[in-house]
């Protein structure tokens, strides 16, 4: 019997055969390569840009606290007129935290410093939220809404009925928007400790439950018709004290301005007076 050897293109078959076990093992070795290449690099760079994330998020929650550690700083009235003050809140059925201790942040001890600290409110806001998370950002959109609330009671004080020649004079506005300031300061001292205390809780939560996911939509978008925007609203009017007692805010304010002139002033004169200005 004759030995003979399988040849292709004058190679031996074996050796044909050992080139293709070659070629496919290298193959696959560089396909796995190439994948787990790209897995570990894209896997770094991911790391990366959640390490440049959690950096700014950190700096920035700080910033943001730091700046807020201004509502802490409390005041307590000692003007001779406590008890005058608290039976005309009590009288409104506004809320009074520290009871006859009439406290409050000393953000509200004059409208300068009010205006100021809403000011440089709004430009921490806007320097930092790039690096916020969704629910650090709706909430610190809530705080600003609230603040700002509070601004537009005070220039409501100029929309205020009175008869030609008892108009209020810019002298007379200041005196009796810091007069208003102060007490409503002192009425939401409790909740606005509250809304500190809940932005502190999500801002280190945002940092230990790092989500790298792109938000699907902006808080910011569109304006005043954002649906998160609407939503702030929403909340502010139902779920807070200073908008669920908006009215009464007006009311106050009114009666004050009345009594300031001198001006005598019904009950019913003064529902009135809110519908107009409210």
């Amino acid at each position: 019997m004759q030995d003979t050897i399988d040849t292709f293109y004058s190679l031996p078959q074996f050796i044909w055969k050992e080139i293709f076990h070659l070629t496919t093992t290298l193959g696959v070795g560089l396909i796995i390569a190439f994948v787990t290449t790209f897995y570990l690099r894209r896997k770094d760079e991911r790391t990366r840009v959640a390490g440049v994330i959690l950096e700014k998020r950190v700096n920035s929650g700080q910033e943001i606290l730091f700046y807020l550690e201004r509502l802490s700083f409390h005041m307590e009235l000692h003007n001779g007129k406590e008890k005058e003050w608290y039976d005309l809140l009590k009288g409104f059925d506004l809320t009074l935290p520290h009871d006859r201790n009439l406290q409050y942040s000393d953000v509200f001890s004059s409208i300068v410093t009010f205006r100021e600290f809403f000011k440089g409110f709004e430009e921490v806001i806007s320097r930092n939220k790039l690096w916020l998370d969704n629910k650090t950002r709706f909430h610190l959109l809530l705080m600003q809404a609230y603040f700002s609330c509070i601004n537009a009671l005070l220039i409501g004080l100029t929309r205020v009925s009175l008869p030609a020649d008892n108009k209020l004079i810019q002298e007379e506005l200041n005196k009796l928007s810091e007069i208003i300031l102060l007490q409503v300061g002192i009425t939401l001292d409790h909740e606005i400790n509250g809304l500190l205390a809940h932005l502190e809780t999500l801002i280190v939560d945002s940092v230990y439950k790092l989500d790298l996911n792109r938000p699907k939509k902006s808080i910011t978008r569109n304006g005043m018709y954002n649906t998160d925007t609407l939503r702030v609203m929403r909340k502010l009017d139902e779920h807070t004290l200073l908008g669920s007692n908006k009215e009464k805010y007006f009311a106050l304010m009114i009666l004050q301005v009345y009594r300031y002139k001198n001006i005598s002033l019904q009950e019913n004169d003064l529902d009135e007076l809110v519908k107009e200005t409210f």
